[in-house]
């Protein structure tokens, strides 16, 4: 289980994140890795989300598409599911740059969603 601040609280106080990548105006290109706490990444292709548990406590999301990094640093309250949108951008010219270059950067963007 992820940890915060609070290691060794009980299941029942535990809760969980999702981070999904479904944004219309995503590139759909590009991988998307991320991580809680420095933990393992898992990676987010175009229309995919991950959910992962949670411990109450201060935690920081890490994602990035291998050229940009995007952190959000955030406290989870007991049995609270913490919801955060990302997405690949294409940056500005990029038809032009990647024309010339084969390749441009993609901005990533992170934000968190409102309680539901």
């Amino acid at each position: 289980m992820l940890s915060g601040d609070n290691a060794g609280v009980s299941s029942a106080e535990s809760g969980s994140i999702t981070v999904r990548r479904t944004s219309q105006d995503d590139s759909q290109d590009r991988e998307l890795y991320v991580s809680i706490d420095g933990g393992p990444s898992s990676i987010l292709r175009y229309g995919d989300s991950v959910t992962l548990p949670l411990d109450p406590g201060h935690h920081r999301l890490r994602v990035h598409n291998t050229w940009q990094w995007k952190r959000a640093e955030f406290t989870a309250a007991p049995g609270e599911h913490v919801r955060f949108s990302t997405a690949n951008l294409q940056s500005r010219n990029f038809g032009v740059i990647a024309t010339f270059l084969g390749f441009a950067p993609m901005h990533t963007r992170l934000e968190r969603e409102d309680a539901a």
